[in-house]
């Protein structure tokens, strides 16, 4: 009875089959399969520039990205120029006073600045004299620089100190000790030669006009004030 009963529901099975759009679209299926390999791809992208073959083609890709980055960093970045920086510790001084010596240094010669400090009467010019002269000599000795020109010098605030000032009659007010700092710039002078050719250029330089010209006669004179010129 079972091998009876296997053998009919084998036969129904054949008589319906439940899959025939499987068995015609089959080969299709694999065709349209064949078509799509990696081959094919792989064949349609672009070509590459790097190399794919070699343990090697590593550190070549390296070598050419860091060129590469390295002319975008020079065209982009530009030329720096050659400066030192120097900052004073602060001073027993206020900044309106100390200011007066930053803007008679600016623009200066350090030599000439030095020599500015040396005959000053001021103060607290001993002091901004030894920082001069410390920047000079670091700015020599670590970066090698000569002709130094003092292009900035500005001055900065330091602490205020707060102290009760006594006055008379049991009465007091408050008084200020009052700090300040000078930073400078120095950077190196371009050369330039001194020649005849090259003078300054100021008003009335290249003019050859005389001092005194002699008076025309049949000149009328307008507006005519009432004392000499001379």
């Amino acid at each position: 009875m079972p091998s009876k009963s296997i053998t009919s529901l084998v036969s129904a099975f054949k008589t319906l089959q439940p899959f025939p759009l499987a068995r015609q679209h089959a080969p299709t299926m694999v065709a349209t399969c064949k078509i799509h390999t990696s081959s094919k791809r792989l064949a349609d992208l672009p070509p590459s520039d790097r190399p794919t073959i070699g343990a090697s083609s590593i550190f070549e890709n390296l070598e050419a990205d860091k060129k590469v980055t390295e002319q975008v960093t020079e065209q982009a970045i530009p030329h720096e120029e050659k400066e030192y920086r120097w900052a004073s510790a602060n001073f027993k001084t206020s900044p309106q006073k100390l200011n007066k010596i930053a803007r008679q240094l600016r623009n200066l010669k350090v030599e000439d600045a030095i020599k500015q400090m040396e005959f000053s009467h001021k103060r607290i010019s001993n002091k901004v004299l030894h920082n001069l002269a410390f920047a000079n000599k670091n700015a020599k000795e670590q970066k090698g620089f000569e002709n130094l020109v003092v292009s900035q010098a500005w001055v900065g605030k330091g602490r205020y100190i707060k102290r009760i000032k006594p006055h008379g009659r049991g009465r007091w007010g408050i008084m200020h000790h009052k700090e300040a700092h000078i930073k400078f710039i120095l950077k190196e002078a371009p050369s330039q030669e001194t020649g005849k050719d090259q003078k300054r250029n100021i008003r009335g330089w290249h003019d050859n006009k005389k001092v005194w010209t002699s008076m025309v006669e049949n000149k009328p004179i307008y507006n005519g004030k009432g004392f000499y010129n001379w």
